[in-house]
């Protein structure tokens, strides 16, 4: 595995204010799962371009190898990024019961919360959700959760090109299809070209790790940096990059009892 530097060292770009601009009408969320040490360096890629992204980690990997650490998670908060919950050990929580739903939920986010970040949305580890996970999520205090797919991919061209500003589901709110290895960048353009044209609307995109040649669920920092590079002049055409919980104007809400 090869890995690249996203950006030289540079400073810090001050995140963009919360609120959308007046002709803002589609919004983009850049979603990284799982934690992965190569998100450092993606998120340094977001920030020279003044965007902010959500990074979901779950708690008891932190650390480990390949992994970003305590230190490094602070870092991304400190600049902005949102932190979400991912489960304690990333397990298909449609596969649990609702008590082992119910410990890879809370005890993820009450680690969070013991690490000093304030969780308001979660990412359902490989998109896995049914009624009992979500009821869950709620009971856990998260305000919004993210799965994965429903939105037009290659796989569902009869999809919706972006999910609703206001998601009917917001404990199930829908994305395209992971990006992957061999997603080319023009396909990324065009899911948010698609959302523009259907008038507007919230286009999360997944991605996992950052890297070249390394595995199924990853991108090269050449991809992303070429992406992030258009991505940012739509800005003038009513297209903004926000965080998932600013996108949704989603709250912190403190830790149920128990």
């Amino acid at each position: 595995m090869t890995l690249v530097a996203l950006a030289v060292a540079a400073p810090v770009v001050p995140a963009r204010a919360a609120g959308l601009p007046a002709k803002a009408t589609t919004i983009v969320s850049l979603t990284f799962d799982d934690g992965d040490a190569t998100h450092t360096a993606a998120a340094r890629a977001l920030e020279r371009r003044g965007m902010r992204g959500t990074f979901y980690v779950n708690t008891e990997s932190v650390g480990r190898e390949g992994k970003l650490t305590r230190r490094a998670l602070a870092a991304l908060a400190r600049v902005g990024h949102e932190i979400g919950g991912h489960t304690l050990t990333h397990v298909r929580l449609d596969e649990l019961t609702r008590d082992e739903q119910r410990t890879q939920i809370c005890d993820d986010r009450r680690t969070l919360v013991r690490w000093g970040y304030r969780p308001a949305t979660l990412a359902y580890p490989f998109g896995a959700v049914d009624a009992d996970a979500k009821a869950v999520v709620r009971e856990c205090g998260y305000d919004a959760a993210r799965t994965v797919g429903g939105l037009r991919h290659g796989g569902c061209p009869a999809c919706p090109a972006a999910e609703t500003p206001r998601p009917k589901d917001r404990y199930a709110v829908r994305t395209p299809s992971s990006v992957r290895e061999d997603t080319l960048v023009r396909q990324m353009k065009q899911q948010v070209l698609n959302t523009e044209k259907s008038g507007g609307g919230l286009l999360p995109l997944v991605f996992h790790r950052v890297c070249d040649d390394c595995g199924l669920y990853s991108v090269s920092p050449k991809v992303l940096n070429e992406f992030l590079d258009w991505l940012a002049a739509r800005e003038t055409r009513g297209t903004v990059v926000r965080p998932l919980r600013d996108a949704l104007n989603a709250r912190y809400r403190p830790l149920p009892a128990g």
